[in-house]
Parts: C-alpha cells; sequence; structure tokens
C-alpha cells in the first residue's frame, strides 16, 4: 500500500503540472497567435482569456457538485483523460478559432484539477492546515516560474504548436502515476454534521464580503499578466527572456515567503494579516504602472510578491477555517476566484486600449485599494458576530 506521504505527494506534482501548463504561454499569448496564427489584434487575445476563464468559472462548480456523488480521484481521472485528447488536438489546430475550441474543451477537463487543493486540506487535520497552504502556494508559484522560463524558450520555436503534445503525454504519465499510487486512497468528500453546514445564515452579508474580497483580490492580480511582457519590452526596452524574468520574479518571492506561512504565524490573525498586506500590495502595484526607472520597477514586484504570497495565504485559512466541507466549500470560493479571472483579461484589455500599456498595473492597485475597503468593513462585522456569539 502506498504511504500517505507518498499520495500527497503526487497530488502536489499534479497541482504542480496543472499550473505549469496553464502558464506557459500566458505571458505570451499576443506573440504567440501572432506567430502561429497571424493575428495582431490584442482584442483577440483578451476574447481567448475571457472565454477560458468563463469555462472554468462553470465548468468547476460542476465538479464540486459531483463530488458529493463520486471520488474525487475518479473526477480527476477523467478530467485528465478529456485534457489529453484536447491537448493533442490543439497541436494539430488550422486557426485560431479551432484553436480556442479545443482549449473549451480542454479547460473542462483541467478544471476537475482544481478539486486537489480542498482534497488536501481535507486529508490533514487542522494544526497541519498552515503548512499544507504554504505548501500549495509554493508548488504553485514554483510552476508558474518554471512555465515562464519555458514559455519565453517555447515562444522561440518555429512551430510552438508542438508543445502541446508534449504536454499531452505527460498528462497521461502522470495519469497513470496517480492510478497506481492513489488506489487505495479515500476521497470522498466529508459531509459536515446537522447544524454545522458550512456558513450559518446570520453570516450571509459576511459571506457576500469574502465573495466580493476574492473577486477584486483575483481581478486586481491577474489584469496585469496579459500585457506585462509587452509593456516591459515596450516601455524599458527589455528582451523576452529579461521581461519573463520580471513576470516571474512574484513567484520566486513568494517561495521565499513559505518559511513565514509554514510557521503558521498568520494563522490565528490571518484576516489582519491580509488587509495590511493587501494594502501594501495595492501600492506596489500602483508604483508599477507609474515609475518609469527600472530598478523601481524591480523593487516594486520584489515587494509585490512576497505581499501576494502572504495576503492570498491568510485569504484562504479564512475561509478555509469557516468551513467543514473543504472540497465543496473551495468549488463554491473558486467560483468567486474564477469570476475574477473572467474579469481580469477584460479590464486589461480595455485600460490598456484606452490608455497605456501601465494602465492595467495602476487600475489593479485601485481594484485592491477598493478590496481593502471592503475587507476592514466585512472582518470587522465578523469579529462584532463572533464577540456577540461568544456573549
Amino acid at each position: 500500500m502506498t504511504s500517505t506521504k507518498v499520495q500527497q505527494a503526487v497530488l502536489f506534482l499534479l497541482i504542480y503540472y496543472f499550473i505549469l501548463a496553464d502558464v506557459i504561454l500566458s505571458p505570451f499569448y499576443p506573440q504567440f497567435f501572432s506567430k502561429v496564427f497571424g493575428v495582431e489584434d490584442l482584442e483577440f487575445t483578451a476574447l481567448y482569456i475571457f472565454i477560458s476563464r468563463l469555462t472554468v468559472v462553470i465548468s468547476v462548480p460542476i465538479w464540486g457538485i459531483l463530488s458529493k456523488r463520486f471520488e474525487v480521484k475518479h473526477l480527476i481521472y477523467t478530467g485528465q483523460w478529456i485534457s489529453a485528447v484536447m491537448l493533442l488536438c490543439m497541436a494539430i489546430s488550422q486557426h485560431e478559432i479551432q484553436f480556442m475550441i479545443f482549449t473549451v474543451l480542454l479547460l473542462i477537463g483541467k478544471s476537475s484539477l482544481f478539486l486537489i487543493y480542498p482534497l488536501l486540506i481535507q486529508l490533514n487535520e487542522e494544526k497541519k492546515r498552515t503548512r499544507v497552504v504554504g505548501m500549495y502556494h509554493m508548488v504553485f508559484h514554483a510552476a508558474v516560474i518554471t512555465g515562464t522560463l519555458t514559455g519565453a524558450w517555447i515562444i522561440a520555436l518555429e512551430q510552438p504548436l508542438y508543445l502541446f503534445i508534449g504536454l499531452a503525454a505527460i498528462e497521461l504519465l502522470l495519469w497513470f502515476t496517480a492510478f497506481v499510487t492513489l488506489r487505495y486512497l479515500n476521497t470522498h468528500t466529508t459531509r459536515p454534521p446537522k447544524g454545522k453546514q458550512g456558513f450559518s445564515r446570520k453570516h450571509g452579508f459576511i459571506l457576500a464580503g469574502i465573495g466580493l474580497i476574492l473577486l477584486l483580490f483575483h481581478t486586481a492580480n491577474n489584469m496585469i499578466r496579459p500585457y506585462f511582457t509587452l509593456y516591459t519590452m515596450n516601455e524599458f526596452q527589455l528582451s523576452s527572456f529579461e521581461g519573463s524574468l520580471l513576470f516571474m520574479m512574484p513567484s520566486a518571492m513568494a517561495i521565499l515567503a513559505f518559511p513565514f506561512i509554514q510557521k503558521g504565524w498568520c494563522k490565528h490573525r490571518a484576516p489582519l494579516i491580509f488587509t495590511v498586506s493587501l494594502t501594501v500590495l495595492a501600492f506596489t502595484l500602483i508604483v508599477q504602472g507609474l515609475t518609469d526607472q527600472l530598478i523601481w520597477l524591480w523593487a516594486s514586484r520584489i515587494v509585490y510578491g512576497f505581499c501576494l504570497i502572504i495576503s492570498q495565504a491568510a485569504l484562504e485559512l479564512t475561509i478555509f477555517n469557516r468551513s467543514t466541507n473543504h472540497v465543496q466549500m473551495y468549488a463554491a470560493a473558486s467560483t468567486f476566484q474564477n469570476a475574477g479571472l473572467l474579469i481580469a483579461p477584460l479590464a486589461a484589455s480595455s485600460t490598456a486600449a484606452a490608455f497605456t500599456l501601465a494602465s492595467p498595473l495602476t487600475s489593479a492597485g485601485l481594484v485592491c485599494v477598493t478590496a481593502v475597503i471592503v475587507a476592514l468593513f466585512t472582518f470587522n462585522m465578523s469579529a462584532q458576530t463572533e464577540k456577540n456569539k461568544a456573549a
């Protein structure tokens, strides 16, 4: 029988590949569509990202509902096979619309992998929860770094579409690995006892506030992505590789922040730490959009990356600490997260088209300021509710 450590290592490996495959071309979509399909219009990039995110917004809750009836590992296996087939189809796409259709079908399968993170939370007792959250983000950002560097190389190839054949082969290899190692693992979702069905109805406003925070947070931190490398290349005359280094700097800082999260110092003050780190994060985004000095761009990216991982971990701990059914709760939370991912490319495209390529950065900073205001109101209401309950 496979040990628990090996099983969880395989689950983290699946997360790593999931993020890697998602990120590998994301900083270079304008260049990719131009080179492969001759599409120069930046609006198509925005449409492609919008359709992709909309697919995930719709698919993740459906996989969450299915997890009530089927084991999570079986849903993951299904998603992996769908993904492998669609990746092969993407490799032989003849035009951009065909590529987009295959991407939609790919993401329907890939969305099943969103169930892995809350499954890991469920498999670990509460005192290990902070460590799992920290490990998840370290793996996440390690994948972002690897994907970004690989993407810079892929975009320089004569036939970038060949990438998807390799990704399909890896998908099947990972399916086989998961099938062998997870066959004895019970991945049924836990059912909370009656009277403790996740959030209380009395906390409706708090729930709405947390949902809005998730929406704003992920909108802000993803609207800076589509045109960032283009921004650095145009405004600072950097090469695509140098732009990639700047793009991945926050992910490198996120890995360095792992020891802070692992120690669990943000476990009991997660709302406060989230609010403070998000405030600093907003400031660094505005600096990135306004500066014309490369040194300030580097410095703000470094601080931004550290605050990004701290704020995201604190926010997720706040959510997990309020839930007893982590898989279905995270699927619900992912709806707000993916709605933010849905809005982000449209916001980025509209601001970049109306103003400059720096506009998504400053606009994202203002969105974060709004999120800070909502967080102060929501967490204050939550504290008052807990105080009244204890009285």
